[in-house]
């Protein structure tokens, strides 16, 4: 029975793919992109050792349509990336994979990740093409690739989302890419918002 190293999960995501999805960011990333939002996601050492069993559960018993593995950088871990990929495959869970490589960077475990994922998106963030009207990507020299053909009736379409959950302590949860005017509403009302964007009352630490 195999672990990941992760950093957050979050359940009912609407944003990272088509339908609610359960995501996974993993602990570390050595690519070092300018401007990355996910720094705290570099190191090796600082996540959670999670059992893939229960990352494959808990999707299933929220009642998710698929999950959504990024970070960090997955195929950092590709041994376990793949278990988990194999076992939401197995499950029916649609599988949406980022990386930062490019295709032809990849071999063996990595590139099978690739292959068995039903959407991938691809490539270095480059900080001078950032763009926030991309979906589901951060620059546009990232590629988006529908590998087979379970979403192949998904409307795709270019557009910017932001996803806030208000959690049951009070404090709320920013997923994407938060414009600085929406920023600043949450701030107005003495709420605080940390490197990643996630966001909590000011005198404590924002929730995972």
């Amino acid at each position: 029975m195999g672990a990941i190293s992760i950093g957050q999960i979050e359940t009912s995501c609407s944003i990272y793919g088509p339908n609610l999805r359960t995501v996974v960011w993993v602990q570390g990333c050595n690519l070092g992109c300018k401007g990355c939002w996910n720094k705290d996601l570099w190191p090796q050492i600082g996540g959670e050792s999670i059992c893939i069993d229960s990352i494959i559960d808990l999707a299933i018993s929220n009642g998710d349509e698929g999950l959504t593995i990024l970070g960090g950088e997955p195929l950092q871990q590709p041994v376990a990336t793949l278990e988990l990929i194999k076992k939401a495959k197995f499950k029916d869970l649609g599988v949406f994979l980022y990386t930062g490589y490019d295709l032809d960077e990849l071999s063996e475990e990595s590139l099978e990740c690739v292959e068995l994922s039903d959407i991938v998106v691809c490539g270095r963030y480059v900080e001078e093409l950032r763009d926030t009207n991309l979906r589901w990507r951060g620059s546009s020299n990232q590629n988006v690739l529908f590998q087979t053909r379970r979403y192949e009736e998904y409307n795709f379409v270019e557009d910017n989302e932001v996803q806030v959950t208000l959690n049951e302590n009070g404090t709320i949860s920013i997923l994407g890419y938060p414009d600085q005017q929406l920023l600043d509403q949450l701030l107005e009302a003495d709420l605080s918002v940390d490197e990643r964007g996630r966001i909590g009352p000011s005198s404590q630490p924002a929730s995972e």
